[in-house]
């Protein structure tokens, strides 16, 4: 992953405290609160080219998803000076989805990210779109380690490999608890044989609160999705 990355990414990492267990939220997504979001979703296009909100959109996505992209929609557009950046036909396909039914949200939101990645609103646009894809992907290879980790008894490789990431990135990873800090890095270069074991300290730790609140309350939400069997 890239350490420029965009805001959604930026907040599930740090802010969501990577935390051994924050990275586990849903998804790269705004706070519901209109005046945050509207403010959250601006700043991302001004480094992303208006991007961030679609590129997690699949065909098959729920409607909450496109719900959320034409909320960004109405973001961009309600942010002249950004919005004027865009390339035209970028600027009328964000129109078109902020003004979108709700049955027709997740289409729309579809097309402008394969529109994006396929070249067809300029190579800087594509170009950005791509690197944003590999962020997206990156952060849900963490954030599938981390799941696999407090389901597993024998979190430790998972784990550590979700040091190695953080520990890569040094502004991020400042933003951590200073105690999680150092027993992330303990992890990342702990032995094999003792890996497990650093790995649970963590999890553990993170689950009583020994990390702080904010924290505690995002392990506790992953650990219960861990323990939830798929459907």
């Amino acid at each position: 992953m890239k350490t420029r990355i965009g805001v959604g990414a930026a907040a599930l990492l740090a802010a969501g405290a990577m935390a051994v267990a924050g990275v586990g939220a849903a998804s790269a997504s705004p706070s519901p609160t209109a005046t945050a979001s509207a403010a959250g979703q601006a700043k991302a296009a001004k480094g992303a080219g208006g991007l961030q909100a679609f590129l997690g959109i699949n065909a098959d996505s729920p409607q909450a998803v496109g719900d959320r992209a034409a909320k960004a929609a109405e973001a961009l557009v309600n942010h002249p000076q950004l919005f004027a950046k865009l390339p035209a036909a970028l600027q009328a396909d964000v129109t078109t989805l902020k003004d979108a039914p709700a049955a027709d949200r997740v289409k729309d939101a579809y097309k402008i990210k394969t529109t994006a990645l396929s070249g067809g609103y300029g190579p800087e646009v594509q170009k950005r779109a791509e690197a944003l894809e590999k962020t997206v992907t990156g952060v849900a290879g963490l954030r599938q380690e981390l799941r696999t980790a407090f389901s597993s008894g024998n979190p430790g490789a998972g784990l550590q490999q979700v040091a190695d990431q953080l520990i890569a990135h040094p502004k991020l990873f400042a933003k951590l608890p200073a105690n999680l800090q150092a027993d992330l890095t303990t992890l990342k270069n702990a032995a094999p044989a003792d890996l497990d074991a650093q790995a649970n300290k963590i999890k553990d730790t993170a689950l009583n609160g020994g990390y702080g609140a904010r924290v505690q309350k995002m392990a506790e939400a992953l650990a219960k999705k861990a323990a939830t069997p798929s459907t």
